[in-house]
């Protein structure tokens, strides 16, 4: 008769929520995935085609309405919560978002207030722009949080691996295809071979960066080399991880286990938020020290053209991509004979290729201070290891290089210095990221084999580096080593080398070995002009991710294209990754049978 008290109101409201929510939920589900295809659809033909004014205004309302529609939906599912506090909590992240949007659009559109640092004529495209990236992280998030159905899908973690790979390099040939991405177009297998060497960070390039690709193409590549080299599939778990409160199923770490290349269980998650965050720390250093560099010197035309050459060269380096703005040499980018911007992408080179757990073992403020208070606490064998055979291949392979080329290549530099520089830098660079340095084709045959073994060999494991890697060597080097002695056990550091890492590194050297033999005959029989050193060169580079060339994959046809574009692939995912997704793993038998003797060697 009085009406209805608070608590009626309450209880009322929670039966209708109890009553109502799946269903509201599925229908937003619903409406988010037609509604995020279609602007996923305006915003590629924005940046990719060339659109009327007309159709720009369309993309524009269709982008906005977008966003008002999940600035709406994050407000049902809010009021659709049991529990509206624990729901803010959970989705903290995509409310900052959704705030950020908020005030953007009430400064712009309400207090007309514009930032000075953009012109007024271009503010409404720039603010667009900055409205279509933060649509993309909500469509991010929302794939995030259906991720949960993958946990159907019976996908062992390397046929993951594989999907996810090849998903980054056809959307990335997609994205190149577009007229807006190249200055003259590019014909589908150049568009095809560029988003596979970005994609797995190889750097091969059949067509100019610089020449090719318009400033929208080149920001494409970068994000494919970034995504490539801390991997797609780690940059989704870590935003899965990074988003729940919760800890990841079982099945999920496991997963991530074999993503990281971890034995342990328990690192694997928490070696996935670190290798993101270093990177992310590393490269905005990288970022800071070339751009300050380039500022100082006047380099560059304007602080734009600065600020892009200094994060692409960065991302470039520090994943191993190999990609380059200026066709040239990377010792041409300064003054002459200041070696600052040089030195800073050799040590960003460096510190990819050696690998995130090295970084974190040899760097973390937490283990120093713990070796530091603890002596008993020593570095990782695999730490030891890495940056042993990592210095080993870099101080003898230059001294090596310095004495075979210093009247040949290393002719062109002037000073002593000069000489030795470049052949650090060009040793550096050729295991893992395939920077230009010096011509290779006033190179000794002597060198140019020397620089195959070491692109074999490449970087580390848990890195942006390809080849072989270098744990795999000292392995095998143990155990001959070992087998020539005549001891029973490979040692290192008063631990015992377990003989199934010795059958992994074997495989893994027996099956690249093949791969590439392989391909060079392949190569060899449609390319019957091409030397069998430029075929065994390129092939050795694309398998191993370097990227550095001769500059002959450029003329070759398209099933030589094809083969380099397999061996990029192959070598990006691993020959055992590769090996695990093809072939079905067998059960675990205690069964043995008589020990089998032959006559080997």
């Amino acid at each position: 008769m009085f009406g209805l008290g608070k608590s009626d109101w309450t209880y009322k409201r929670r039966m209708h929520v109890a009553n109502n929510k799946d269903r509201v939920h599925r229908i937003l589900q619903i409406c988010s995935a037609i509604i995020s295809l279609i602007t996923i659809a305006c915003i590629v033909c924005y940046h990719g085609f060339h659109i009327s004014l007309a159709f720009k205004n369309v993309i524009r309302v269709v982008t906005y309405g977008s966003l008002f529609f999940y600035i709406l939906k994050y407000a049902i599912f809010l009021c659709y919560s049991l529990h509206p506090k624990k729901y803010l909590r959970k989705s903290w992240f995509e409310g900052c978002i959704i705030l950020i949007l908020l005030m953007q659009f009430i400064s712009v559109k309400v207090f007309h207030l514009k930032l000075r640092l953009f012109d007024p004529e271009d503010f409404e495209n720039y603010y667009l722009l900055f409205i279509q990236f933060y649509f993309l992280i909500i469509v991010l998030l929302e794939f995030v949080k259906a991720g949960g159905t993958m946990k159907k899908m019976s996908l062992t973690p390397p046929t993951l691996m594989a999907i996810s790979f090849l998903v980054l390099i056809f959307s990335g040939t997609g994205l190149l295809c577009m007229p807006r991405m190249t200055t003259n177009g590019i014909s589908f297998i150049d568009a095809l071979f560029t988003a596979t060497s970005a994609s797995c960070i190889t750097g091969l390039a059949v067509v100019s960066t610089s020449a090719c690709f318009t400033l929208k193409g080149q920001v494409v590549i970068m994000c494919l080399i970034q995504l490539g080299g801390m991997s797609i599939l780690s940059f989704a778990t870590f935003f899965t991880t990074f988003l729940s409160k919760k800890s990841v199923g079982l099945r999920y770490q496991y997963m991530v286990r074999d993503v990281v290349s971890t034995d342990r269980l328990s690192d694997s998650v928490s070696l996935l938020r670190s290798i993101v965050i270093t990177t992310l720390i590393i490269e905005a250093s990288g970022v800071a020290l070339l751009y300050t560099y380039w500022k100082t010197t006047g380099f560059f035309l304007n602080d734009s053209q600065n600020f892009f050459y200094s994060l692409f060269y960065t991302i470039s380096a520090f994943n191993n991509g190999g990609f380059v703005l200026r066709d040239d040499s990377i010792l041409n980018l300064g003054m002459s004979n200041n070696y600052f911007p040089q030195t800073i992408i050799m040590v960003l080179v460096f510190l990819g290729g050696i690998g995130f757990l090295t970084i974190r073992d040899f760097f973390s403020v937490r283990y120093i201070k713990e070796r530091n208070k603890y002596h008993w606490k020593k570095l990782l064998p695999q730490t030891k290891i890495v940056l042993i055979t990592s210095l080993a291949i870099i101080i003898f392979g230059s001294i090596f290089f310095f004495f075979v080329e210093q009247d040949r290549s290393l002719a062109t530099q002037k000073t002593l210095f000069d000489k030795i520089f470049a052949s650090v830098c060009q040793i550096l660079t050729s295991r893992t990221s395939g920077f230009t340095v010096l011509d290779l084709e006033n190179m000794s045959q002597a060198s140019i084999l020397f620089i195959i073994v070491i692109i074999f060999i490449g970087g580390s494991p848990c890195s942006t580096a390809g080849g072989i890697k270098t744990t795999t060597l000292f392995v095998i080097f143990k155990s001959i080593i070992t087998t020539l002695q005549g001891k029973q056990h490979i040692e290192f550091d008063r631990k015992t080398i377990p003989f199934t890492l010795v059958d992994k590194a074997n495989s893994i050297f027996i099956m690249s070995v093949c791969l590439i033999m392989s391909s060079c005959i392949l190569i060899a029989i449609v390319e019957p002009g091409e030397s069998f050193v430029h075929a065994i060169f390129e092939t050795t580079s694309a398998f191993t991710t370097c990227g550095l060339s001769t500059g002959a994959c450029a003329n070759w046809c398209t099933i030589s294209k094809v083969i380099l574009i397999f061996n990029m692939y192959i070598g990006r995912l691993g020959t055992l990754t590769l090996g695990y997704t093809l072939i079905k793993r067998s059960v675990m038998s205690n069964r043995q049978y008589p020990d089998m003797y032959l006559m080997i060697g």
